[in-house]
Protein backbone atom coordinates (compact mmCIF):
# COMPACT_ATOMS: atom_id res chain seq x y z
CA UNK A 1 0.00 0.00 0.00
CA UNK A 2 0.77 3.61 -0.20
CA UNK A 3 1.71 5.31 2.55
CA UNK A 4 2.86 9.28 2.35
CA UNK A 5 4.40 9.50 5.43
CA UNK A 6 6.15 6.86 7.48
CA UNK A 7 8.23 6.88 10.60
CA UNK A 8 10.28 10.28 10.83
CA UNK A 9 11.65 11.52 14.35
CA UNK A 10 11.49 15.02 14.93
CA UNK A 11 14.28 16.78 16.43
CA UNK A 12 14.11 19.56 19.17
CA UNK A 13 16.57 21.66 21.79
CA UNK A 14 16.74 22.11 25.26
CA UNK A 15 15.63 25.65 26.07
CA UNK A 16 17.87 25.81 29.01
CA UNK A 17 20.18 24.12 31.02
CA UNK A 18 20.92 22.17 33.01
CA UNK A 19 17.10 20.47 33.01
CA UNK A 20 16.61 17.23 34.65
CA UNK A 21 15.96 14.24 32.02
CA UNK A 22 13.48 11.97 34.18
CA UNK A 23 12.23 8.68 34.25
CA UNK A 24 8.65 9.74 34.60
CA UNK A 25 6.60 12.81 33.93
CA UNK A 26 5.89 13.95 37.65
CA UNK A 27 8.18 16.46 38.57
CA UNK A 28 9.46 14.43 41.68
CA UNK A 29 10.48 11.29 38.94
CA UNK A 30 13.86 10.37 39.22
CA UNK A 31 16.43 12.09 37.06
CA UNK A 32 18.44 10.10 35.05
CA UNK A 33 20.44 12.80 32.99
CA UNK A 34 21.28 16.21 33.34
CA UNK A 35 20.77 18.16 29.97
CA UNK A 36 22.67 21.37 29.13
CA UNK A 37 20.99 24.24 27.54
CA UNK A 38 21.05 23.82 23.42
CA UNK A 39 21.11 20.32 23.65
CA UNK A 40 19.36 18.30 20.84
CA UNK A 41 16.62 15.89 21.57
CA UNK A 42 14.16 13.73 19.64
CA UNK A 43 10.73 13.64 20.43
CA UNK A 44 9.21 10.17 20.42
CA UNK A 45 5.77 11.22 21.66
CA UNK A 46 4.06 13.55 23.94
CA UNK A 47 1.23 12.43 26.73
CA UNK A 48 -0.15 14.76 29.57
CA UNK A 49 1.76 15.67 32.29
CA UNK A 50 0.89 17.53 35.66
CA UNK A 51 0.59 20.71 34.77
CA UNK A 52 1.63 20.87 31.01
CA UNK A 53 2.37 18.28 27.91
CA UNK A 54 5.48 16.49 28.67
CA UNK A 55 6.97 14.55 26.01
CA UNK A 56 8.97 11.44 25.74
CA UNK A 57 12.60 12.40 24.45
CA UNK A 58 16.41 10.70 23.72
CA UNK A 59 19.14 12.46 23.70
CA UNK A 60 22.93 12.15 23.95
CA UNK A 61 25.14 13.04 26.97
CA UNK A 62 27.99 12.55 27.01
CA UNK A 63 28.68 10.38 24.17
CA UNK A 64 25.66 8.13 26.17
CA UNK A 65 22.51 7.66 24.59
CA UNK A 66 19.17 8.28 26.64
CA UNK A 67 15.39 8.15 26.93
CA UNK A 68 13.59 10.34 29.26
CA UNK A 69 10.77 12.96 30.00
CA UNK A 70 10.33 16.35 29.36
CA UNK A 71 8.31 18.91 30.39
CA UNK A 72 6.81 21.09 27.24
CA UNK A 73 8.24 24.70 28.83
CA UNK A 74 11.75 22.72 28.41
CA UNK A 75 11.76 22.41 25.20
CA UNK A 76 12.31 25.03 22.26
CA UNK A 77 10.89 24.44 18.82
CA UNK A 78 7.87 22.56 19.39
CA UNK A 79 5.74 24.18 16.80
CA UNK A 80 7.22 21.83 13.67
CA UNK A 81 6.79 18.77 16.14
CA UNK A 82 2.82 19.69 17.05
CA UNK A 83 2.17 20.51 13.54
CA UNK A 84 4.21 16.76 12.08
CA UNK A 85 1.62 14.99 14.73
CA UNK A 86 -1.07 16.20 12.74
CA UNK A 87 -0.07 15.19 9.64
CA UNK A 88 -1.84 12.30 8.16
CA UNK A 89 -1.05 8.93 6.56
CA UNK A 90 -3.43 8.52 4.10
CA UNK A 91 -3.86 5.49 1.94
CA UNK A 92 -4.77 5.92 -2.17
CA UNK A 93 -7.42 3.46 -2.54
CA UNK A 94 -7.30 3.93 -6.12
CA UNK A 95 -3.67 2.56 -6.12
CA UNK A 96 -4.84 -0.16 -4.52
CA UNK A 97 -7.75 -1.13 -6.22
CA UNK A 98 -6.25 -0.91 -9.45
CA UNK A 99 -3.35 -2.55 -8.13
CA UNK A 100 -5.77 -5.29 -7.28
CA UNK A 101 -7.23 -5.58 -10.84
CA UNK A 102 -4.18 -5.21 -12.72
CA UNK A 103 -2.24 -7.67 -10.86
CA UNK A 104 -1.16 -10.36 -13.25
CA UNK A 105 -2.31 -13.49 -10.65
CA UNK A 106 -5.32 -12.90 -10.93
CA UNK A 107 -7.28 -14.56 -13.70
CA UNK A 108 -9.37 -12.30 -15.98
CA UNK A 109 -13.40 -11.70 -15.42
CA UNK A 110 -15.51 -14.17 -16.58
CA UNK A 111 -17.85 -11.20 -17.62
CA UNK A 112 -17.71 -9.23 -14.73
CA UNK A 113 -15.18 -6.49 -16.00
CA UNK A 114 -18.48 -3.87 -15.86
CA UNK A 115 -18.94 -4.98 -12.25
CA UNK A 116 -15.61 -4.45 -11.09
CA UNK A 117 -14.92 -1.20 -12.89
CA UNK A 118 -18.59 0.39 -11.21
CA UNK A 119 -17.36 -1.51 -7.30
CA UNK A 120 -14.11 0.45 -8.13
CA UNK A 121 -15.42 3.54 -8.54
CA UNK A 122 -17.48 3.25 -6.02
CA UNK A 123 -15.25 2.38 -3.60
CA UNK A 124 -13.25 5.05 -4.86
CA UNK A 125 -16.48 7.99 -4.11
CA UNK A 126 -16.14 6.34 -0.86
CA UNK A 127 -19.07 4.36 -1.30
CA UNK A 128 -18.13 1.12 0.01
CA UNK A 129 -21.89 -0.21 1.17
CA UNK A 130 -23.11 0.54 -2.52
CA UNK A 131 -20.25 -1.39 -3.68
CA UNK A 132 -20.76 -4.62 -1.87
CA UNK A 133 -24.93 -4.21 -2.84
CA UNK A 134 -22.98 -3.94 -6.70
CA UNK A 135 -20.40 -7.20 -5.46
CA UNK A 136 -22.67 -9.43 -3.39
CA UNK A 137 -25.53 -10.72 -6.22
CA UNK A 138 -22.52 -11.10 -8.90
CA UNK A 139 -20.54 -13.71 -6.60
CA UNK A 140 -23.70 -15.97 -5.90
CA UNK A 141 -23.37 -16.37 -9.35
CA UNK A 142 -19.49 -17.10 -9.56
CA UNK A 143 -16.94 -16.63 -7.09
CA UNK A 144 -14.23 -14.66 -9.07
CA UNK A 145 -11.03 -13.87 -7.20
CA UNK A 146 -10.95 -10.51 -8.80
CA UNK A 147 -14.47 -9.19 -7.39
CA UNK A 148 -14.02 -11.05 -4.46
CA UNK A 149 -10.64 -8.76 -3.54
CA UNK A 150 -12.64 -6.35 -4.78
CA UNK A 151 -15.41 -6.97 -1.78
CA UNK A 152 -12.70 -7.31 0.77
CA UNK A 153 -11.55 -3.93 -0.04
CA UNK A 154 -15.62 -2.50 -0.02
CA UNK A 155 -16.02 -4.21 3.41
CA UNK A 156 -13.06 -2.91 4.77
CA UNK A 157 -13.90 0.50 3.73
CA UNK A 158 -17.51 -0.17 4.96
CA UNK A 159 -15.56 -0.82 8.51
CA UNK A 160 -16.37 -4.49 8.66
CA UNK A 161 -12.90 -6.23 8.69
CA UNK A 162 -14.13 -9.49 9.61
CA UNK A 163 -16.11 -9.66 6.50
CA UNK A 164 -13.15 -8.23 4.68
CA UNK A 165 -10.72 -11.23 5.69
CA UNK A 166 -13.16 -13.65 4.45
CA UNK A 167 -13.07 -12.21 1.07
CA UNK A 168 -9.79 -11.57 0.52
CA UNK A 169 -9.28 -15.37 2.06
CA UNK A 170 -11.29 -16.68 -0.30
CA UNK A 171 -10.04 -14.73 -3.44
CA UNK A 172 -6.38 -15.90 -1.79
CA UNK A 173 -7.57 -19.90 -1.90
CA UNK A 174 -8.66 -19.29 -6.01
CA UNK A 175 -5.46 -17.06 -6.84
CA UNK A 176 -2.52 -16.50 -4.82
CA UNK A 177 -1.55 -12.73 -5.43
CA UNK A 178 0.84 -10.40 -3.25
CA UNK A 179 -1.47 -7.36 -3.36
CA UNK A 180 -4.31 -9.69 -1.44
CA UNK A 181 -1.89 -11.16 0.74
CA UNK A 182 -0.63 -7.96 1.17
CA UNK A 183 -4.05 -6.23 1.99
CA UNK A 184 -4.92 -9.21 4.49
CA UNK A 185 -2.18 -9.32 6.70
CA UNK A 186 -1.97 -5.54 7.07
CA UNK A 187 -5.86 -5.68 8.15
CA UNK A 188 -5.13 -8.99 9.81
CA UNK A 189 -2.58 -7.22 12.08
CA UNK A 190 -5.10 -3.87 12.25
CA UNK A 191 -7.78 -6.13 13.72
CA UNK A 192 -5.53 -7.92 16.34
CA UNK A 193 -4.65 -4.40 17.67
CA UNK A 194 -7.91 -2.86 17.79
CA UNK A 195 -10.01 -2.82 20.81
CA UNK A 196 -12.61 0.03 19.65
CA UNK A 197 -16.13 -1.23 19.43
CA UNK A 198 -18.61 1.58 20.90
CA UNK A 199 -19.84 3.45 18.31
CA UNK A 200 -21.76 6.84 18.21
CA UNK A 201 -23.61 7.93 14.88
CA UNK A 202 -23.24 11.32 13.76
CA UNK A 203 -24.86 13.22 10.87
CA UNK A 204 -21.96 12.49 8.61
CA UNK A 205 -19.60 10.00 10.30
CA UNK A 206 -19.71 6.40 12.30
CA UNK A 207 -17.39 6.99 15.11
CA UNK A 208 -15.77 3.80 16.83
CA UNK A 209 -14.04 4.38 20.01
CA UNK A 210 -12.08 2.48 22.81
CA UNK A 211 -14.55 2.96 25.73
CA UNK A 212 -11.57 1.81 27.74
CA UNK A 213 -9.59 5.14 26.36
CA UNK A 214 -12.13 7.91 25.72
CA UNK A 215 -15.15 8.57 27.83
CA UNK A 216 -18.44 8.95 26.41
CA UNK A 217 -18.66 12.50 27.05
CA UNK A 218 -15.42 13.09 24.96
CA UNK A 219 -16.44 10.48 22.42
CA UNK A 220 -20.21 12.57 22.20
CA UNK A 221 -17.27 15.39 21.61
CA UNK A 222 -15.65 14.41 18.98
CA UNK A 223 -18.67 13.38 16.98
CA UNK A 224 -20.10 16.51 17.54
CA UNK A 225 -16.66 17.95 15.74
CA UNK A 226 -15.98 15.93 12.81
CA UNK A 227 -19.47 16.72 11.55
CA UNK A 228 -19.06 19.88 12.27
CA UNK A 229 -15.32 19.67 10.33
CA UNK A 230 -17.21 17.84 7.93
CA UNK A 231 -19.80 20.01 7.05
CA UNK A 232 -17.54 23.03 6.75
CA UNK A 233 -14.62 21.58 4.34
CA UNK A 234 -17.31 19.97 2.24
CA UNK A 235 -18.45 23.56 2.08
CA UNK A 236 -15.18 24.70 1.51
CA UNK A 237 -14.31 22.27 -0.81
CA UNK A 238 -17.46 20.81 -2.45
CA UNK A 239 -17.21 16.93 -1.26
CA UNK A 240 -20.30 15.08 -0.21
CA UNK A 241 -20.78 11.56 0.91
CA UNK A 242 -24.02 9.47 0.84
CA UNK A 243 -22.58 7.41 3.47
CA UNK A 244 -21.29 7.92 7.01
CA UNK A 245 -17.27 8.43 7.00
CA UNK A 246 -15.54 6.30 9.44
CA UNK A 247 -13.49 7.75 12.19
CA UNK A 248 -11.40 5.64 14.68
CA UNK A 249 -10.32 7.01 17.85
CA UNK A 250 -7.64 5.10 20.03
CA UNK A 251 -5.46 4.93 23.13
CA UNK A 252 -1.97 5.91 21.66
CA UNK A 253 -1.00 2.54 22.52
CA UNK A 254 -3.64 0.65 20.22
CA UNK A 255 -3.43 3.42 17.81
CA UNK A 256 -0.06 2.16 17.19
CA UNK A 257 -0.32 -1.51 17.60
CA UNK A 258 -3.41 -1.50 14.65
CA UNK A 259 -1.73 0.83 12.38
CA UNK A 260 1.91 0.67 12.69
CA UNK A 261 2.87 4.25 12.64
CA UNK A 262 5.39 6.68 13.88
CA UNK A 263 5.35 6.79 17.72
CA UNK A 264 4.79 10.58 17.30
CA UNK A 265 1.54 10.59 14.95
CA UNK A 266 -1.27 12.08 15.23
CA UNK A 267 -3.48 10.74 12.82
CA UNK A 268 -3.75 8.88 9.62
CA UNK A 269 -6.31 8.32 6.87
CA UNK A 270 -6.51 5.43 4.95
CA UNK A 271 -9.85 5.39 4.17
CA UNK A 272 -10.89 6.08 7.27
CA UNK A 273 -10.04 8.59 9.79
CA UNK A 274 -7.97 7.46 12.56
CA UNK A 275 -6.86 9.93 15.32
CA UNK A 276 -5.21 8.68 18.42
CA UNK A 277 -5.79 10.22 22.13
CA UNK A 278 -3.14 11.98 24.01
CA UNK A 279 -5.29 13.27 26.87
CA UNK A 280 -8.81 10.93 26.94
CA UNK A 281 -9.73 13.41 29.70
CA UNK A 282 -10.37 16.48 27.54
CA UNK A 283 -11.00 17.16 23.68
CA UNK A 284 -8.03 19.93 23.46
CA UNK A 285 -7.25 21.98 20.49
CA UNK A 286 -4.05 19.39 19.01
CA UNK A 287 -6.76 16.89 18.55
CA UNK A 288 -9.03 19.13 16.69
CA UNK A 289 -7.09 20.09 14.49
CA UNK A 290 -5.75 16.73 13.79
CA UNK A 291 -9.78 15.58 13.54
CA UNK A 292 -9.93 18.56 10.83
CA UNK A 293 -6.94 17.48 8.98
CA UNK A 294 -7.67 13.89 8.53
CA UNK A 295 -11.21 14.83 7.34
CA UNK A 296 -9.80 17.06 4.55
CA UNK A 297 -7.97 14.14 3.31
CA UNK A 298 -11.32 12.20 3.02
CA UNK A 299 -13.06 14.78 1.48
CA UNK A 300 -10.54 15.31 -1.18
CA UNK A 301 -10.31 11.52 -1.93
CA UNK A 302 -14.27 11.68 -2.41
CA UNK A 303 -13.44 14.24 -5.20
CA UNK A 304 -10.59 12.19 -7.23
CA UNK A 305 -7.02 11.76 -6.70
CA UNK A 306 -4.59 14.46 -6.31
CA UNK A 307 -0.86 14.19 -6.00
CA UNK A 308 0.68 14.66 -2.49
CA UNK A 309 1.00 17.93 -2.40
CA UNK A 310 -2.41 19.29 -3.03
CA UNK A 311 -3.62 16.55 -0.40
CA UNK A 312 -1.56 17.81 2.36
CA UNK A 313 -1.32 21.44 1.73
CA UNK A 314 -5.02 21.84 1.48
CA UNK A 315 -5.20 19.29 4.69
CA UNK A 316 -2.92 21.48 6.23
CA UNK A 317 -4.45 24.85 5.50
CA UNK A 318 -8.49 23.89 6.35
CA UNK A 319 -6.88 22.71 9.88
CA UNK A 320 -5.44 26.50 10.59
CA UNK A 321 -2.02 25.68 9.96
CA UNK A 322 0.18 28.59 8.73
CA UNK A 323 4.14 28.98 7.77
CA UNK A 324 5.93 30.30 10.60
CA UNK A 325 8.89 33.44 9.74
CA UNK A 326 11.26 30.43 10.58
CA UNK A 327 9.68 28.11 7.92
CA UNK A 328 9.12 31.16 5.51
CA UNK A 329 13.22 31.78 5.70
CA UNK A 330 14.40 28.30 5.44
CA UNK A 331 11.86 27.93 2.22
CA UNK A 332 13.48 30.70 0.83
CA UNK A 333 16.88 30.03 1.96
CA UNK A 334 16.33 26.17 0.49
CA UNK A 335 14.75 28.01 -2.71
CA UNK A 336 17.57 30.27 -3.40
CA UNK A 337 20.03 27.36 -3.40
CA UNK A 338 18.13 25.72 -5.88
CA UNK A 339 17.65 22.93 -3.85
CA UNK A 340 13.34 22.79 -3.40
CA UNK A 341 11.57 20.44 -5.34
CA UNK A 342 9.58 21.39 -8.11
CA UNK A 343 6.23 20.88 -7.14
CA UNK A 344 5.21 18.22 -9.96
CA UNK A 345 8.18 15.96 -8.65
CA UNK A 346 5.74 15.81 -5.12
CA UNK A 347 2.99 13.03 -6.13
CA UNK A 348 2.73 10.17 -4.18
CA UNK A 349 5.80 8.78 -2.15
CA UNK A 350 7.57 10.76 0.19
CA UNK A 351 8.49 7.05 2.41
CA UNK A 352 12.04 7.61 1.43
CA UNK A 353 12.36 11.26 2.52
CA UNK A 354 14.47 11.99 5.68
CA UNK A 355 13.29 14.78 8.14
CA UNK A 356 14.48 17.77 6.96
CA UNK A 357 13.52 16.92 3.80
CA UNK A 358 9.97 15.93 4.55
CA UNK A 359 9.61 18.78 6.56
CA UNK A 360 10.41 20.78 3.42
CA UNK A 361 7.98 19.32 1.25
CA UNK A 362 5.34 20.02 4.05
CA UNK A 363 6.37 23.58 3.90
CA UNK A 364 6.21 23.87 0.10
CA UNK A 365 3.10 22.14 -0.27
CA UNK A 366 1.14 24.32 2.42
CA UNK A 367 2.93 28.01 0.65
CA UNK A 368 1.76 26.61 -2.44
CA UNK A 369 -1.95 25.85 -1.45
CA UNK A 370 -1.62 29.43 0.83
CA UNK A 371 -0.52 30.71 -2.73
CA UNK A 372 -3.60 29.66 -4.77
CA UNK A 373 -5.75 30.70 -1.84
CA UNK A 374 -4.64 34.38 -2.56
CA UNK A 375 -4.51 34.09 -5.95
CA UNK A 376 -8.02 31.89 -7.04
CA UNK A 377 -9.61 32.30 -3.48
CA UNK A 378 -11.77 29.59 -2.42
CA UNK A 379 -14.24 29.32 -5.23
CA UNK A 380 -10.60 29.00 -7.40
CA UNK A 381 -9.72 26.25 -5.62
CA UNK A 382 -13.20 24.58 -5.91
CA UNK A 383 -13.06 24.97 -9.59
CA UNK A 384 -9.85 23.12 -10.07
CA UNK A 385 -10.74 20.59 -7.66
CA UNK A 386 -14.12 20.20 -10.64
CA UNK A 387 -11.79 20.31 -13.28
CA UNK A 388 -8.17 18.60 -12.26
CA UNK A 389 -6.92 18.62 -15.89
CA UNK A 390 -5.82 22.15 -15.17
CA UNK A 391 -4.05 21.13 -12.83
CA UNK A 392 -0.55 21.01 -14.34
CA UNK A 393 -0.74 23.99 -15.63
CA UNK A 394 -1.51 25.54 -12.19
CA UNK A 395 1.52 23.83 -10.88
CA UNK A 396 3.50 25.03 -13.27
CA UNK A 397 1.80 28.68 -12.01
CA UNK A 398 2.69 27.95 -8.81
CA UNK A 399 6.38 26.68 -9.11
CA UNK A 400 7.16 30.08 -10.98
CA UNK A 401 5.79 32.01 -8.88
CA UNK A 402 7.28 30.67 -5.78
CA UNK A 403 11.09 30.48 -7.40
CA UNK A 404 11.13 26.68 -8.48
Amino acid sequence: MSALLLAILLAAVVKDGPTPLRAGCSSDAAALASLPSGAAVTIRYSISGESQPCYKVSAQVDGKAWEGYLPASAIGELEDFDQARRQAVWLDTAIVVNSVRATTALPSLRGGAGVAQKAADLIDSSRPQRALELLEPELKIHRDPTLLALAGIAAWRADDSRQALEYWRASLDLAPSPEVEKLYRQVEREAKGDQSNDRLYGMRVLLRYESSAVPVEVARQITAVLDQEFARISQELGCSAEERVIAIVQSREAFRKSTDTAEWSGGQFDGKIRVPVFDPRVLDGTTIRSLAHETAHACLTMLGHWPAWVQEGIAQKLAGDSLSAAQMKKLGDVARQGKLPRLGNLKQDWSRMDAEHAAEAYALSLAAVELLWKEAGAEGVRNLLRNPDKLPQITADLDRRLGL
